[in-house]
């Protein structure tokens, strides 16, 4: 006879955590800023590399800005990202 343990692989919520709406999407990312934040979690930086791939393979004159945050990210790097690109993207890893 087996056991068969069962995990849930949903994690914890850290920190306060706030519900917002869907953000604005642009029909497009031709000649836009984007930025790629990562939390410094295992692995977040591996899909980020990928996204860039992608996005620069699909769209004319994008810029691709990346940033390197910690976790919880601290509010004047989102800050900075905010300024410095049209759109970004955020990502976590593990």
């Amino acid at each position: 006879m087996f056991t068969l343990e069962v995990l849930n692989p949903v994690a914890r919520s850290e920190g306060e955590t706030k519900v917002s709406g869907i953000a604005r999407r642009p029909c497009s990312l031709d000649g836009l800023t984007l930025g790629l934040l990562w939390n410094s979690k295992r692995g977040g930086e591996i899909a980020l590399d990928k996204v860039a791939e992608l996005v620069r393979n699909k769209y004319r004159n994008v810029k691709v800005i990346r940033y390197d945050g910690s976790m919880p990210c601290e509010k004047a790097l989102i800050e900075k990202a905010k300024r410095q690109c049209d759109v970004f993207i955020g990502s976590t890893g593990d």
